[in-house]
């Protein structure tokens, strides 16, 4: 794809991206993508075919999977790995559209299947990948603890604590994550 055709579907998405964060993905018509893109229905169509395409191209994009790509990437391993992907994530989530469009696509997966087979194959993927970075084995009890992190991550930016900055939050998480997870031979 040439730089403008892609330039094009950057704004589409960052377009959709807005809507969908107010309005959800089904009930966001494509009109207002369109109107807040600056461009026509059919040519958000033709970049995308059909709106199910539009709203899996968006949900990935609000998975943190390039957050854990990019620490991956850097083939960083145990805690350094954790603070990796903790610190990305707390950056990324900041954003009310982000936080907005991660909540929008957990209630996905209870909507269409298809969609949730996508995101359960790349979570499951990334989270095997996490667990032996991090404790050289993706054990059940590594994979557990993966999750146990990805969760309290998700629910820090989800509601914030008054009384714990995010910082000490990190901290305290990942050392509960690594003392709490001693991987037994």
């Amino acid at each position: 794809m040439n730089k403008e055709k892609e330039l094009m579907k950057e704004r589409i998405i960052s377009a959709a991206m807005k809507v969908f964060s107010k309005y959800g993905f089904f009930k966001a018509p494509v009109r207002l993508i369109a109107e807040e893109a600056g461009v026509s229905k059919g040519l958000v169509f033709w970049y995308f075919r059909n709106k199910q395409n539009l709203i899996i191209e968006v949900a990935k994009r609000c998975l943190p999977l390039e957050i854990i790509d990019s620490c991956l990437e850097r083939d960083l391993r145990g805690k350094s790995m954790l603070e990796c992907i903790g610190r990305s994530y707390m950056n990324k989530y900041r954003d009310p559209i982000q936080r907005s469009l991660l909540l929008h696509t957990m209630t996905l997966e209870m909507l269409s299947q298809e969609i949730a087979m996508n995101i359960r194959r790349i979570c499951e993927e990334r989270i095997n990948i996490i667990a032996k970075k991090v404790f050289g084995e993706a054990s059940t009890r590594a994979k557990v603890a993966i999750r146990t992190f990805l969760g309290g991550l998700m629910c820090y930016v989800i509601r914030p604590p008054k009384d714990i900055d995010e910082q000490t939050f990190l901290e305290n998480l990942i050392d509960i994550i690594l003392s709490g997870c001693a991987i037994e031979k």
